[in-house]
């Protein structure tokens, strides 16, 4: 008499199935609470982020004449240098994120810790990018009110994005989805999201583990 082997479903079986097991509800509340603690870590950097911008940005020095003001310089590069500077501290500050949420959230790892990554990233240069909109407000301002011959330092800014939730959401509610979009280009202020993306998912790309997790089997 001989024993037959009993058939073995390639879905429960961890020798034959070879994806990620199934995660429970209470995992998945878990994977969204530090993806959530994760994005509120990485809004909160955007201070930081803008204190550096501002002292490392080269300012545009201007000098107030009657009726207006002028630049000292006449093509100055300091137009340009805010943008750069900006995208440079949010590519470095979003591989810099990755590496961190890959490393030190290993139990967490996956699509809902990158989800929390990407908003996270962008909320952080939401924030710069506001600290610095403020600052550039306070400059005209001071401008506007200071004598003729005055010498000022006009504060770095962002020009290559249009940001405007509130125009987005007017254009999309009478069916314009072509100007909606128009009022929500992120420009500068995605290239931390944008490296966060690349790196965390180069991370992943060299996992050995289905799961991405150092708690899954090998």
């Amino acid at each position: 008499m001989t024993d037959e082997a009993t058939p073995v479903s390639p879905a429960t079986d961890p020798h034959v199935y070879g994806g990620p097991p199934a995660r429970s509800p209470r995992t998945v509340g878990r994977d969204l609470l530090a993806a959530g603690v994760l994005a509120v870590v990485l809004t909160a950097l955007g201070f930081p982020a803008a204190m550096l911008w501002q002292i490392v940005t080269p300012r545009v020095e201007f000098v107030v004449v009657d009726g207006g003001w002028l630049a000292v310089e006449t093509y100055p590069d300091g137009y340009v240098e805010g943008d750069l500077m900006f995208a440079g501290i949010g590519l470095v500050l979003g591989i810099a994120a990755a590496v961190f949420a890959w490393s030190a959230m290993r139990e967490r790892r996956g699509p809902i810790l990158l989800l929390g990554l990407v908003i996270g990233s962008i909320a952080s240069q939401v924030v710069a990018w506001k600290i610095g909109a403020n600052e550039w407000q306070q400059f005209w301002d001071a401008v506007e009110r200071a004598p003729a011959g005055v010498h000022m330092f006009r504060p770095p800014s962002v020009l290559f994005v249009e940001l405007d939730p509130g125009a987005a959401w007017d254009a999309l509610r009478v069916g314009h989805l072509t100007t909606a979009l128009d009022s929500l280009q992120l420009g500068a202020l995605a290239v931390m999201a944008l490296a966060a993306t690349f790196t965390y998912t180069v991370c992943a790309g060299w996992s050995r583990r289905p799961s991405l997790r150092t708690d899954a089997p090998e």
